[in-house]
């Protein structure tokens, strides 16, 4: 994927929304979640597995421009910590994403959305170097009564290092959800995705596939909600006449609880609030995990 591409794709998602003044209020939510998290490495002969803890943050909020045309913005922090014997490998992801849409209550959203994010990894608190991400897609939402189905999809790129020794990475990724809101103010999702990155100068691949689960209820009478999500992702890679390359494994449990603005309920948020998500890094390889982000 050009760089080119992802830039015109976030001015234009930039610059249409500024063109009419805002008709409805702001809604929004801010949510933080912390659990434990793991990596499996499987490699011809044996295999290993570390442990540790994950924490992620995320603001969302959304405005509609017209009765139709809205606006989301998302920032979003994960950090995840892995005991490797006895030293704390740790890796800190940044991300901002601007979506741009087209809603009808209770029917469906279309629309499209640019992202950037960057991975920091240290050992033992010493910069190990840094991953750059962008991606830009569409994305769209169809309404059943108490069932959402979303589905992501779109080009990455993930660039490391800078000058000659800079390795570049690009491909697309694939992501789909389902919700289903048991009553108003509790929802049940699962989601799974795909994504694959190619190294051309190796003629290599990285592929990630990924699952996940999660459950949220609002508090009755209050803005806060509590959830509970599981991630995992598996990636595999294909280097040409390399021969016994490892397969690594990512899980995550946040637990954690939400804030909201201006949204009456679960449902509501979902019809007409800040329904869509940020997309995740993919695997330990590369600082997070594959799929539509957030808990």
């Amino acid at each position: 994927m050009k760089n080119q591409a992802i830039a015109l794709g976030a001015a234009a998602l930039l610059a249409a929304p500024f063109a009419t003044p805002a008709l409805a209020d702001p809604t929004g939510f801010i949510s933080i979640g912390a659990g434990p998290a793991g990596t499996e490495i499987e490699f011809p002969g044996g295999s290993d597995s570390i442990d540790g803890y994950a924490i992620e943050a995320l603001l969302s909020g959304a405005i509609m421009l017209t009765p139709v045309l809205g606006i989301q913005g998302d920032i979003q922090f994960a950090s995840r910590t892995l005991d490797e014997a006895g030293n704390d490998v740790t890796t800190n992801s940044f991300d901002g994403a601007l979506h741009g849409f087209y809603r009808e209550a209770d029917k469906f959203l279309v629309g499209g959305f640019v992202q950037i994010g960057r991975d920091d990894v240290s050992y033992d608190s010493l910069s190990a170097g840094t991953i750059d991400r962008a991606y830009v897609g569409g994305e769209a939402q169809v309404y059943f009564d108490n069932l959402t189905l979303y589905g992501q999809a779109g080009m990455q790129q993930f660039d490391s290092g800078s000058g000659p020794m800079s390795i570049g990475l690009s491909g697309w990724f694939a992501n789909a959800e389902a919700r289903y809101f048991l009553t108003p103010n509790l929802r049940i999702e699962a989601r799974a995705g795909f994504s694959t990155l190619e190294l051309e100068l190796l003629s290599a691949a990285f592929d990630t596939v990924s699952i996940g689960a999660g459950i949220e209820y609002k508090l009755e009478s209050l803005p806060v909600s509590l959830f509970a999500t599981y991630d995992y992702s598996t990636s595999s890679f294909d280097v040409p006449m390399g021969g016994g390359e490892p397969t690594i494994g990512d899980h995550r449990l946040l637990v954690g609880a939400r804030f909201a603005l201006g949204e009456d309920s679960l449902i509501d948020r979902d019809r007409s609030g800040a329904s869509l998500r940020p997309v995740q890094g993919v695997s330990s390889l590369f600082g997070g995990f594959g799929g539509i982000g957030g808990p």
